[in-house]
């Protein structure tokens, strides 16, 4: 069952923040790319993107596009263009353990050296938020560089709460007051959590739709997922309460103590006809679902041969991958031919509900073990390819989809006139193969180039930091 409870480690690693250098209005021009294009359509070849500030002011055909005079040019010739990464499911704060304030000098190097440039923060407390805002406003001012990050809440959960530090309410009335004080501290949407009953969690979603606030989170142990698909959840995080719904014991196993022994039989009971009704239920309603792959993929492959030689674990100090190796979040109780099994089952459960139509974003959960703000992005791409999405459509899951998400479709998640010049360019086509979004030789943020050296730079500083622990 330790597959699927999840518990928030944050952690601090300090590392210098890297700033813009000027908040003058600029042209900046990308000069006979290829354009990858996350709506749908075609590639297109010879294709020229002028930025000016930080917004795309053209984007053409590179023997017909006029360049303005001064611009500074970006040879893109052999290479191709796609919008900058979403991470729908990040950290930033350390609510859980409370050491230190943030974490943003070393996670913003390392998830824009990645080309993540926008986020969502899930666990913002009323003080992250007015901290959040703060960072925008340098941000836009050209004093940090940073992604664009989406505050939550702070984490609604029962009483007693299942991890310290979250908010516990005991009744309705206390759940409806949450809502209520959340919205007025600048929540971007509720966050709900596991021991939420049944009368706190359909008092937060009756309270969230009168305050026109969206709630996301876990599926609470004692609802069903097709429960809070229909009361108006607008994202389920981690695959939580799939299990439990699809099983042909529902009613028998939902209100058992969570046990190795009740996740067995919930796994020998699971009933794919009953799930792919629940899947089309997603469909109907819009249920948005943040698998988190990668985070599932570290509890239960960590002591694969090779897991540790990722080289992204370089940006992480030792003391930290230490804590991550004695986690009680690790798989403990199957052997790995069995874990392996279960995980390669939980990604075709993910292929499955992108093929019946579930709306799939791409999220991390930065902090726990084994995932690496940034680099985790890329592989969690590379892990829905392998659940069976196709590589377009896992950008899009990183790309349009969260910008449709968060209604913001005439902004951002695309590489259009008009929207804001997030941007990354590659060195590799990303459609033949996923793992080319690794290879990125410019990283366009809010307007601001940033090219291999400055990003190879910003992983240096992350990585000093780390090996002095």
């Amino acid at each position: 069952m330790r597959n699927f409870i999840l518990v928030l480690l944050l952690t601090s690693m300090p590392v210098a923040t890297f700033a813009q250098s000027s908040k003058e209005k600029h042209t900046t021009v990308f000069k006979n790319g290829t354009l990858i294009d996350v709506n749908g359509g075609p590639s297109k070849t010879e294709m020229t993107v002028v930025v000016s500030g930080n917004r795309i002011i053209t984007v053409g055909k590179s023997r017909t596009t006029k360049i303005p005079k001064g611009s500074k040019i970006v040879d893109a010739t052999g290479k191709f263009l796609i919008p900058g990464l979403w991470d729908m499911h990040v950290h930033m704060f350390n609510n859980i353990s409370r050491v230190g304030t943030d974490n943003h000098e070393v996670y913003f190097p390392l998830l824009i050296a990645n080309g993540v440039t926008a986020a969502r923060d899930m666990f913002s407390d009323p003080d992250d938020i007015k901290l959040a805002k703060q960072w925008q406003k340098q941000i836009e001012a050209g004093k940090l560089i940073g992604p664009r990050l989406f505050v939550s809440s702070s984490i609604v959960d029962g009483v007693p709460t299942f991890l310290p530090n979250l908010m516990g309410v005991k009744n309705a009335a206390e759940a409806r007051a949450a809502v209520r004080s959340l919205k007025a501290a600048g929540a971007g949407l509720i966050k709900v959590y596991w021991n939420l009953t049944p009368e706190t969690y359909f008092a937060i979603a009756d309270e969230s739709k009168k305050l026109g606030i969206p709630f996301a989170g876990h599926v609470p142990f004692l609802v069903s997922a097709a429960e809070v698909s229909n009361a108006g959840q607008k994202s389920i995080e981690h695959l939580t309460g799939i299990l439990e719904t699809c099983t042909s014991k529902e009613v028998e196993l939902r209100n058992k103590e969570w046990t190795p022994a009740v996740y067995e039989e919930m796994v020998a009971t699971f009933d794919d006809k009953k799930c792919l009704e629940l899947y089309k239920r997603f469909a109907k309603n819009g249920t948005y679902h943040v698998p988190t792959a990668i985070l599932h993929r570290g509890m239960a492959l960590y002591d694969e041969p090779g897991f540790l030689d990722d080289p992204s674990f370089k940006y992480v100090p030792k003391s930290m991958m230490k804590e991550w190796s004695e986690s009680p979040q690790l798989d403990r109780d199957h052997d790995l031919k069995t874990r392996k099994e279960r995980y390669n089952w939980l990604l075709d459960m993910i292929g499955t509900m992108y093929r019946a139509g579930v709306p799939i974003m791409t999220g991390t959960d930065n902090n726990n073990p084994y995932v690496v703000p940034g680099f985790a992005l890329h592989s969690e791409l590379e892990l829905f390819v392998r659940a069976g999405l196709t590589p377009i459509q896992a950008l899009q899951s990183a790309t349009i989809v969260p910008a449709r998400y968060l209604g913001l479709t005439r902004s951002n998640g695309s590489t259009e006139k008009g929207k804001i010049a997030d941007i990354i360019l590659l060195d590799a086509d990303p459609l033949s193969d996923i793992r080319n979004t690794r290879k990125i030789a410019a990283v366009m943020v809010n307007g601001k180039l940033l090219d291999r050296a400055d990003l190879d730079k910003m992983l240096k500083t992350v990585e000093a930091s780390a090996t002095n622990n």
